[in-house]
């Protein structure tokens, strides 16, 4: 069980994705410095029971807006296909005057950036862009003296 000030925490965390300004709006923040709103806000996010229920709470809020892992790959999806299909139709020189149309108005809507935004979200969701492990061997050698410093 959390306390009703740790329970609004919570919900203005997953609200605004945010915990310093959440902690800001759940406790009395007027004597406090910025870092140590922050730290505090930070320390609070990863408590075991406050931590359950922001995962509760986004999980209610992700199901009550119908998204769930496969709508956002599939949204993404629909991304890359929609800049693939404008740069295919951008070197058709013999276009139809209804393709042409479509061609501006998929061009206005859809851009590389968004493309590669696309790419580099999918990429994070599926774990593709976890750190690298690399291992070093070091060989350290010491010294002895004879100095009794």
């Amino acid at each position: 069980m959390i306390t009703p000030k740790q329970e609004k925490f919570a919900n203005l965390y997953v609200e605004y994705s945010d915990k310093t300004k959440a902690y800001r709006e759940s406790y009395d923040c007027s004597k406090m410095a910025d870092k140590t709103v922050n730290e505090t806000a930070c320390r609070l996010a990863t408590d075991d029971k406050v931590s359950a229920r922001i995962s509760e709470l986004r999980i209610i809020e992700q199901t009550s807006h119908g998204i769930d892992r496969a709508f956002i790959v599939n949204g993404y999806l629909e991304i890359i296909s929609d800049a693939d299909y404008t740069f295919k139709l951008g070197k058709d020189n013999t276009l139809s005057k209804e393709d042409t149309k479509a061609f501006y108005r998929i061009m206005n809507q859809t851009k590389n950036t968004d493309k590669i935004r696309a790419f580099e979200n999918l990429a994070k969701m599926l774990g593709y862009n976890a750190p690298e492990e690399v291992n070093h061997k070091h060989i350290i050698t010491t010294h002895t003296t004879s100095w009794n410093i």
